[in-house]
């Protein structure tokens, strides 16, 4: 009865999932049903995807959000704006960034040089001209002292100091010092950093790379991260976290899994398109630009033009 019950309620998440909104460029940008079908007819010169019931959209130069049935919920006012996450959005207004809910109340003032969506609870945000980590429960912030700083994941937000990458956590302790040259988000309890010249994966307790034989290893996600050989004129595949060469070296560029589909490039001649975790070619490499799927979709352009497709190739273009 549970494990029934368990898969119903999976299915009911997948259907409510599968009725998602997508913004559809037909010049100006709308929004379409699943297959294509037109919902909210195309009247604004921007469009994001929804999230949280609410999508970010530009109207007569000004930001603002609508609802799924077109209503314009938070008028076009602002001069940017991120979209919902954890109950808020990031907005801007005369040159300051503060945070509003989804009826259009400020509940974090309009203090900060920057402030990007929360994420598991916290925001990166920038104040007079430094970044930390800002918590939404408490509105402080934490750390305050950093060249950068990148939304949280899996507990801990990616900090850059003196040229150099590290971690630090909601409290603003160092975790991982900033002694890498180049570092990414963690996925699965392991992060990509470069120490040197040398590439490899870290966990929270490991300060040390498990060096591996790339001259480049792309962010880990979904069990995988890109990686680019010396071999084969600097080709691309996928490696596991213990270095096993898991989608052979055969693609001109690579980007990260998101969704269980990756951008790929085949050869600089052609153009970008999604493979799967066996390294098949689910989307044709036809496109100049190609994204991550995120709920479903990718943003992608062609032609110069820029608009999403889902999971099978659909485009929502007129």
């Amino acid at each position: 009865m549970i494990r029934t019950a368990f898969i119903l309620l999976i299915s009911l998440c997948s259907a409510a999932a599968a009725q998602e909104l997508i913004p559809y460029n037909a010049g100006k940008w709308g929004y379409a049903a699943p297959g294509g079908k037109v919902v909210i007819r195309p009247a604004y010169g921007y469009a994001e995807p929804f999230s949280e019931g609410l999508a970010l959209v530009l109207s007569g130069g000004k930001y603002g959000f609508i609802d799924k049935k077109g209503k314009k919920v938070i008028a076009p006012r602002y001069q940017s704006a991120g979209s919902f996450s954890g109950g808020c959005a990031p907005v801007k207004s005369r040159g300051r960034w503060g945070c509003v809910d989804a009826a259009g109340k400020t509940v974090i003032p309009f203090d900060y040089d920057e402030l990007l969506p929360f994420r598991e609870g916290a925001a990166p945000a920038k104040k007079d001209g430094r970044w930390g980590l800002l918590l939404k429960d408490s509105r402080e912030l934490r750390g305050g002292r950093y060249e950068e700083i990148y939304p949280v994941s899996e507990g801990l937000a990616r900090v850059k100091v003196d040229g150099k990458y590290g971690y630090i956590d909601f409290s603003g302790k160092e975790v991982l010092p900033p002694v890498y040259a180049e570092a990414f988000p963690f996925s699965g309890g392991y992060a990509t950093a470069r120490l040197g010249d040398k590439y490899g994966f870290i966990s929270r307790e490991t300060l040390s790379l498990k060096f591996r034989d790339y001259i480049s290893i792309g962010p880990y996600s979904e069990g995988l991260a890109h990686a680019q050989t010396l071999e084969g004129e600097g080709r691309c595949g996928y490696i596991d976290k213990e270095g096993k060469l898991v989608i052979p070296v055969s693609f001109a560029m690579c980007a990260s899994f998101d969704g269980g589909l990756a951008p790929a490039l085949k050869d600089f001649k052609g153009g970008w398109g999604y493979i799967d975790k066996n390294g098949q070619t689910v989307i044709d490499f036809k496109y100049e630009q190609a994204g991550g799927f995120r709920g479903g979709i990718a943003r992608v352009t062609l032609g110069g033009r820029s608009f999403y497709i889902d999971q099978k190739g659909f485009e929502y273009k007129k």
